[in-house]
């Protein structure tokens, strides 16, 4: 799982503006300071001159280059998401989100004039809640700004005379890994906990570290091999190649030359079923052998955070257990597990492991104006969901969440494949109402996780305001017999508009549904009539070899939107446990043949649920006039 090398200069252009360092190891009490001027390029960072992009006052607020403060003052700047900026200070951290107009410094909300914007490619932030999180004093005079800060961290990019020969290390104590940290050197992580980039100021080199699960140890003349193929997967040339069994951690190394003539030197080490690689690229070198100069660096790694005697800077945002996430477009912060993963663009659904699941919605509030009308309509669309028995009545229970009164509502159901849990944070703001829906199996369930969430949750009430209207209800909570109408250009039919749509997996015939113990997909197979639905038994029999309780009827033939078809009735249990019935059908137009298969839990077969599909069904229609029908 090699990271890719391409695009240095883009990476170093990002990490400068974003001024993503760790901070520099303890030395003694300085003044640093900044000096700007509205207006001016010019800035005198801690006694040395340089170019910035030029403040000014918008709406009454002041914002200045995002980069200052870490050059300034050390501070760790990163980007959640794509909309959302976290300033942090030791303890102390404030953030923004791109065009809002509030900001949240330690966790109380702040109104912004202006929040922050792009400005001739630099990102442009409100200077007084970054100087208030800071402590730091301001001075205006005439245009100019100055601040100073008394700080025990040292001068940001020096490193202090005594520290020269000891400058510590820098490492994750999630992914478990330090290395020696360089003199003058930015630290990010990349994406995830487990894959941070080290680079210079001047982006002259750049070090990646990625780490991942393997299961077992693997010798280092494997290690070589699997270094070799990948540089030979991204069109490098290897230069030299090399095992080291007898290092303080074996390894193995590569060097390699990239297309755009960058050399490289790559490592791989494994330590009880971990993978540490790391790939080291040098914009200055002028052969593989001028990398040879970093071996000290690259020697000072260990697959272990804590080292004896030495201070680790830890760029892991790990804080007990969890790391922030946010959905940007909505103005929403929190933090979630560590491990759980986005699964949409806008970073509003995440997914674990463990399967647990946890989704972000905001919907126009309409008549709905209390909570306990929200309860009521989760309570009934969920009536409709499931057979009587099969789920226990929603518990509601007040809460304060982002400094407002909210509601949780706990859902707990067993749809025969064991306990499952629905939780929602249903919290009003305005016209709006955000809900936060967190699921789980019985076995991954944990209130105190769910707790941890909404405790976290920053909601930005501008962010919605400014850039939605109306909005609509969540799928899942529509009325169960309004539909929608969907059209192809070779067939329309209405489907209930609480049905999911799915990403397309292959054509515009390819259509793919999922609604709360059911799915519908429609798509066309490359067989004919008759060869489809026996290959549709033969299948069933092999199912039947992981799943002795599935049973299916005989294909019968029957008409489909007046044209021969095949239909295949069936029940069975699915790999987590749950009774479930479904159907195929079969049918052929023109000289395309059309597969739909329905499938629904048996503990989910409520009239509701089942007239939506039949609706669905008895509304297919074709829109071409049949030209070559045969079976």
């Amino acid at each position: 799982m090699r990271a890719a090398k391409k695009g240095m200069a883009l990476l170093f252009v990002l990490l400068l503006a974003l001024g993503s360092a760790v901070p520099a190891l303890a030395a003694e009490k300085v003044t640093l300071s900044l000096q700007m001027k509205i207006g001016s390029s010019s800035a005198i960072i801690n006694g040395k001159k340089e170019t910035i992009e030029k403040p000014f006052i918008q709406n009454g607020t002041t914002l200045v280059p995002l980069g200052v403060f870490q050059r300034a003052f050390g501070t760790t700047n990163r980007l959640e998401g794509e909309n959302v900026v976290r300033l942090s200070y030791g303890a102390h951290t404030v953030s923004f989100t791109i065009g809002g107009k509030n900001g949240f410094v330690d966790g109380k909300r702040v109104a912004l004039g202006t929040g922050p914007v792009m400005k001739n490619g630099t990102l442009m932030v409100p200077m007084r809640p970054v100087t208030d999180m800071l402590g730091a004093d301001v001075k205006f005079s005439a245009g100019s700004i100055g601040i100073t800060l008394k700080s025990d961290k040292g001068v940001p990019g020096q490193t202090p005379v005594e520290e020269q020969k000891e400058l510590g290390r820098v490492g994750s104590s999630y992914a478990n890994w330090s290395i020696d940290y360089p003199a003058d050197a930015t630290a990010e992580q990349n994406g995830s906990e487990f894959s941070t980039v080290l680079s210079d100021a001047d982006g002259t080199y750049v070090l990646q570290v990625h780490v991942w699960d393997e299961g077992i140890d693997v010798p280092v003349a494997d290690m070589r091999e699997q270094l070799e193929q990948e540089a030979a997967a991204v069109d490098e040339t290897v230069l030299d190649s090399e095992v080291f069994p007898s290092a303080v951690v074996p390894y193995a190394r590569v060097m390699t030359q990239d297309p755009d003539g960058v050399y490289w030197q790559s490592r791989r080490y494994y330590k009880e079923g971990r993978v540490y690689s790391l790939y080291l690229g040098d914009s200055s070198a002028a052969g593989y052998k001028d990398l040879e100069k970093w071996d000290k660096l690259l020697d000072s790694f260990r697959p272990t955070f804590a080292v004896s005697g030495r201070k680790t800077e830890d760029i892991s945002a790990v804080k007990n257990g969890l790391v922030p996430a946010a959905a940007p477009a909505y103005g929403v912060t929190m933090d979630i597990p560590v491990g759980w993963t986005p699964v949409d663009s806008e970073q509003r659904q995440y997914e674990a492991a463990d399967g647990s699941a946890l989704s972000v919605d905001v919907v126009s509030a309409g008549n709905l104006k209390t909570l306990q009308a929200w309860h009521d309509l989760l309570q009934s669309r969920m009536d409709e969901f499931f057979l009587p028995g099969i789920a226990q009545p929603i518990i509601s229970e007040p809460i304060k969440a982002a400094g407002e009164s909210a509601q949780i509502e706990k859902l707990t159901y067993n749809l025969g494949g064991g306990i499952s849990h629905w939780n929602w944070l249903v919290l009003k703001k305005g016209d709006y109402v955000y809900m936060l829906r967190y699921s789980a199996p019985q076995e991954a369930y944990s209130e105190q996780t769910f707790q941890k969430i909404v405790r976290s949750l920053g909601i930005e009430e501008e962010v919605v305001p400014e850039n939605f209207g109306k909005l609509s209800q969540v799928s899942y909570l529509k009325d169960k017999s309004q539909n929608v109408t969907l059209s192809t250009d070779d067939f329309r039919f209405s489907i209930p508009a609480y049905w999911a749509a799915q990403p397309i997996e292959g054509t515009e015939l390819d259509r793919s549904f999922a609604w709360l113990g059911g799915m519908l997909r429609i798509h066309t197979v490359d067989k004919g009539l008759a060869g489809a639905s026996a290959q549709a038994v033969r299948d069933l029999d092999e199912q039947k070899l992981d799943d002795p309780s599935l049973t299916y009827e005989a294909p019968k033939s029957m008409t489909f939107a007046g044209v021969p078809a095949i239909r295949i009735a069936y029940k069975g249990t699915d790999s987590t446990g749950n009774p479930y019935q479904a159907e195929d059908i079969y049918f052929r137009h023109g000289s395309v043949t059309y597969h739909i298969h329905d499938q629904l839990d048996q503990a989910a077969a409520t009239s509701a649920q089942l007239g939506g599909i039949e609706r669905a069904l008895q509304s297919f229609a074709f829109l071409k006039p049949i030209m070559n029908n045969t079976k």
